[in-house]
């Protein structure tokens, strides 16, 4: 699925901590009591659309299994249908059957060794095991037509080469700065790296040489949300919206300027619309869950958050924002699995590490307390390592 670029989080009011932040990029899915979960041999002899629709209709009413069943049923019976073999594969991949789901999304490489899509998902099921060069493999053959770029910086600083990484595509950028692609790879690369200023130069350059180009506006909304320059982020994604009102990153990016700027009922009904048009996208789930917060309805937050967890296992924001409600619950030891789990994702994740030290510090774990703080003075987020080294120091 695509991925949304991670956004400058907006935390809300918390005094004592770094709080719960809207991903940047769905009400609780309601059964379509109009379609009765099909039988394996009804899904079989449905079209491909049709047995997709059908999965996704009992995902939504919480029947993952007998999602995964029928939809089984359908690809055995057209092992050719490519998009019907690629959601079974992320029915496994939800359901952490990484060897399943392997299996299926190969399958499917076997038949169309190109696949974009397909290397996507299992770049994702490789990070998911901490398979890192597998996984690299796999992303990298996904580019340029998937937004993989931010797991690939996140990967590439886990194996310790990334200098190397972000090297090669800016020298790539600034050989053809009349290469859109080229500027956009760098531009969301260094987006994800929180160089926003700089990615700002390239999108530009990119945009000039294709002015209609979504995804490069969408990219540009986020780095300028990354420097709180709302207007010019709200600007932009609306003109993106303007060409295309159906373009699922740009809904969800305005949705988190809204956010920002606290126009919730706006940010609700962007969100809406982007869950209608993908149904399974967790950024949307994750900002539908952040609105829940700002509306102190915690236990609603907390269903949304998990559900982006069950879409997309490497989702971090939605590991930080479960966590976090959890924490403020005093549900400790729920908070600590969030975070450790999140953290299993993206290991020196600031933000993770400085929420796990406040919930040890609540409950008096002190030298594990400073631990994570220290950790968390690392983080290239400065509120964070802002905020880790004050309460480290209250700790010493």
């Amino acid at each position: 699925m695509n991925r949304v670029a991670p956004l400058q989080r907006a935390t809300l009011a918390i005094a004592f901590a770094i709080g719960a932040l809207p991903c940047g990029a769905r009400a609780a899915a309601q059964a379509d009591s109009a379609s009765a979960p099909q039988t394996a041999a009804q899904t079989a002899n449905s079209s491909a659309a049709a047995a997709i629709d059908a999965a996704r209709k009992q995902v939504a009413s919480g029947d993952l299994p007998g999602a995964t069943r029928g939809l089984r049923a359908y690809v055995d019976a057209h092992p050719r249908d490519l998009d019907a073999a690629r959601y079974l594969g992320d029915l496994y991949y939800r359901q952490s059957d990484f060897a399943s789901a392997e299996q299926t999304y190969r399958a499917v490489l076997a038949i169309a060794p190109g696949d974009r899509v397909t290397h996507d998902r299992l770049g994702g099921i490789y990070a998911a095991q901490d398979r890192i060069n597998d996984a690299i493999a796999e992303f990298t053959k996904s580019l340029p037509e998937t937004s993989a770029y931010g797991h690939l910086v996140e990967l590439h600083k886990r194996i310790g080469d990334f200098p190397s990484f972000l090297g090669q595509y800016k020298t790539s950028a600034d050989a053809a700065p009349w290469d859109a692609a080229a500027q956009y790879a760098i531009g969301t690369i260094l987006v994800a790296d929180r160089k926003s200023e700089e990615a700002i130069v390239y999108l530009k350059k990119s945009l000039d040489s294709e002015p209609r180009s979504c995804a490069t506006m969408s990219e540009l909304g986020s780095a300028y949300l990354d420097l709180n320059e709302t207007s010019a982020a709200s600007d932009i994604l609306r003109h993106c919206l303007g060409i295309n009102r159906d373009d699922y990153p740009a809904l969800v990016n305005l949705a988190a300027v809204d956010i920002e700027t606290r126009q919730y009922d706006e940010a609700g009904t962007l969100l809406a619309h982007a869950n209608r048009l993908a149904p399974d996208g967790p950024e949307a789930l994750i900002d539908l869950g952040y609105l829940q917060d700002v509306y102190q309805h915690k236990d609603a937050a907390v269903r949304y958050y998990l559900s982006a967890i069950a879409v997309d296992p490497l989702a971090r924001d939605a590991y930080v924002d479960l966590g976090y409600d959890y924490q403020v619950e005093h549900l400790y030891a729920l908070a600590e699995a969030a975070f450790l789990k999140g953290l299993s994702v993206v290991p020196d994740d600031g933000r993770l590490h400085y929420l796990l030290g406040v919930t040890y510090a609540d409950q008096g774990k002190h030298d594990l307390a400073r631990q994570e703080y220290q950790r968390a003075t690392k983080s290239d987020e400065p509120e964070v390592a802002s905020a880790a080294e004050r309460d480290l120091k209250a700790l010493q």
